[in-house]
C-alpha cells in the first residue's frame, strides 16, 4: 500500500491548559527547543507542516523559527496557519478571557470567524513572504462556514477535522462519525487529523473503525459500553503525546487494515519543554516524546515504504 504521512506542528503560546483561555497569554520562548528538533526530523527524512497562531508568528521566538526554516531546508517546511481565536484579533474578550463556547472558531459569528482568519493569512504572509495555503482551526473547531472562508482566502488544505472524536460536552463540533479519509468540499482538500479506535478484538477494533455511527451507538448504552470496556476498545490519536511507539504503530496498521493511506501525526510546540503541556511534565517525558517521533517517523518510513509529504501537497490541484 502506498502510505504518506503528515507531520504537522501545533505550532502556538504558552499557556496553563488548566487555567482557561486568556488573551494575555502569549508568550513564545520555547523556539529555543522547537528549532533543532525540526532539524533533527528533517534528518531523518521528514518534512514538517508548522500550522503557527497568531502570537508565535508575532513573537520574536516564532519569528527566529521562521526566519531559520526560511533559508534552510525551506523545502522541508510548509508555513501553514492555525486560528486559536482568544488571541487573534479582532478581539472578542470581555476582559482577558474566552468561554470554551468562544474557543472554537466555528462557533464565533461567520463574519469574524471569516476576519480572524483573515489578520492570520495576513501576519503569516508578512513575517514569512509565503501566503499559506494549508489551515488548521485551534481546538479542530471547523463548522459549515469554514471551507468557504478558506477558499475565499486562497487556502486549499484543511486539517481541522479530528476524526471519530466529540467536542460536544465542550461546544465544540462533533466528528465521532468522520473517519480518517481525505475528502473535498467547497475545493478545499480536508485531511483529518489522524485517530483510531484500538482493541484487543480485531474484529471489534475494525468494526469500529469501518463504522463510526455503530461504535458511537454501543458506547451510548450502558450494556454495550460493557462489552466494549471487555474488549478495551479506546480510542487514540496518532501523537506522541499520550502514546508511546508501540501505540502508534497499532493505530498506524489499524488504519491500514482497513484502507487508510494517509496519516497525519501531530503535536504541540510547547510540549518540546518540560511543564508547558500536559504531556510533559517532566524533562523525561519531553525525552521521551522526541524519542517515540524519531521512531515513528523512521519506522513509517523504512516498514512500512511511506512517504512524507507537507500538506500543500494533497491539494486538490496537486492530485
Amino acid at each position: 500500500m502506498d502510505v504518506k504521512l503528515l507531520v504537522v506542528i501545533h505550532a502556538e503560546e504558552e499557556f496553563d491548559w488548566d487555567q482557561g483561555f486568556n488573551s494575555r497569554n502569549t508568550a513564545v520562548t520555547h523556539h529555543h527547543a522547537l528549532i533543532p528538533f525540526m532539524g533533527e526530523l528533517i534528518d531523518t527524512g521528514a518534512k514538517i507542516t508548522l500550522a503557527m497562531d497568531y502570537p508565535f508568528v508575532e513573537s520574536a521566538g516564532g519569528r527566529e523559527v521562521i526566519a531559520h526554516y526560511q533559508n534552510n531546508a525551506a523545502q522541508c517546511v510548509e508555513f501553514a496557519a492555525h486560528l486559536h481565536p482568544w488571541v487573534n484579533p479582532p478581539d472578542i474578550t470581555h476582559g482577558q478571557s474566552v468561554t470554551d463556547f468562544e474557543s472554537y472558531p466555528c462557533n464565533l459569528a461567520p463574519d469574524l470567524e471569516y476576519e480572524k482568519i483573515s489578520r492570520l493569512t495576513d501576519k503569516i504572509h508578512a513575517v514569512s513572504g509565503v501566503s499559506p495555503v494549508t489551515y488548521l482551526a485551534g481546538r479542530y473547531g471547523c463548522g459549515p462556514a469554514t471551507s468557504e472562508h478558506l477558499r475565499a482566502l486562497g487556502y486549499q488544505v484543511d486539517l481541522s477535522i479530528s476524526a471519530y472524536c466529540d467536542f460536544s460536552h465542550q461546544q465544540g463540533p462533533d466528528f465521532s462519525e468522520y473517519t480518517n479519509a481525505p475528502f473535498v468540499d467547497n475545493a478545499v482538500q480536508h485531511i483529518p487529523h489522524t485517530s483510531s479506535w484500538l482493541s484487543v478484538s480485531k474484529r471489534i477494533e475494525k468494526k469500529a473503525n469501518l463504522c463510526p455511527a455503530w461504535c458511537r451507538t454501543i458506547n451510548s448504552k450502558r450494556f454495550t459500553r460493557f462489552i466494549a470496556k471487555a474488549f478495551r476498545l479506546s480510542r487514540h490519536r496518532l501523537s506522541p503525546e499520550g502514546n508511546d511507539l508501540s501505540q502508534l504503530q497499532a493505530i498506524t496498521q489499524a488504519q491500514m487494515a482497513i484502507g487508510q493511506q494517509v496519516f497525519v501525526l501531530s503535536f504541540h510546540s510547547p510540549s518540546l519543554v518540560a511543564g508547558m503541556t500536559p504531556y510533559v511534565p517532566t524533562s523525561k517525558d519531553c525525552e521521551r516524546l522526541k524519542y517515540t517521533t524519531h521512531r515513528y517517523i523512521e519506522w513509517f518510513q523504512r516498514e512500512l515504504g511511506g512517504k512524507i509529504i507537507l500538506a500543500k501537497d494533497m491539494a486538490v490541484s496537486q492530485g
